[in-house]
């Protein structure tokens, strides 16, 4: 049996629809509070020669999943279980949907990179980001202010990036102060670990605030508040 790789809760609408993603299937499921119990409405296979290690589901659209699939990234159609969009061969660890503003994604890669991607236009990515030393391992957008970006890696950091390109469509005054930070800026590495840090989630109730995990099991939770130009 595959491990599993991700659990994704449907992002919009009712919570009764799950997708876990093992090492070789994505996997819908319909959930049954009631009777506690999950139904498999659909799955689809990468075949033998692939692996997939992660994946995220577009909360702009509920019939859209994106995986990682070995180095490249790959977006389904649940309705059709098919491949609609990807991005080849480009070395992602993991990717994120930006929550204000369609098409657009991030990604975490081998070689440090960081990079944002309109899914329109995938042949060349619409930013280079600051990196980390050695390997990107995970990358999230904050899901109230979407100019702020984490990246984590296995340089033992955690970088807080700021993207002041008009990547944040939402209705609240930005975090950012556009006329101080007039390019996408690195505002802080977060270097309290000892380890390599594997994963990272910002906090919903609270979204100056976030926790990430390290190799070694340690979670460490963090506030933005102290970098930020315009404070909350």
């Amino acid at each position: 049996m595959s491990k599993v790789k991700c659990v994704l809760w449907w992002p919009r609408g009712r919570h009764d629809k799950v997708i876990s993603i093992d090492e070789g299937n994505i996997i819908l499921w319909n959930i049954d509070s009631s009777s506690k119990t999950a139904k498999v409405i659909s799955k689809e296979s990468v075949g033998m020669l692939h692996r997939l290690s992660g994946g995220s589901w577009d909360p702009h659209s509920r019939h859209i999943v994106s995986t990682i699939c070995d180095s490249s990234l790959q977006c389904w159609d649940l309705r059709t279980m098919k491949k609609s969009t990807s991005i080849e061969n480009a070395h992602f660890r993991d990717m994120d949907y930006n929550p204000k503003k369609q098409h657009i994604i991030v990604t975490a890669e081998d070689g440090s990179g960081v990079h944002v991607w309109d899914l329109r236009k995938p042949s060349f990515p619409l930013s280079d980001l600051p990196g980390h030393v050695h390997w990107t391992w995970a990358v999230r957008y904050n899901p109230e202010y979407a100019e702020l970006i984490l990246s984590a890696g296995t340089d033992s950091s955690v970088n807080l990036l700021a993207l002041t390109t008009g990547s944040n469509d939402s209705s609240h005054e930005s975090v950012v102060d556009y006329e101080v930070l007039p390019v996408d800026t690195f505002l802080h590495s977060y270097g309290d670990y000892e380890d390599s840090v594997y994963g990272i989630a910002w906090s919903f109730r609270e979204p100056t605030i976030f926790a990430s995990l390290s190799y070694d099991g340690r979670v460490v939770v963090e506030s933005v508040r102290p970098y930020l130009q315009k404070k909350l």
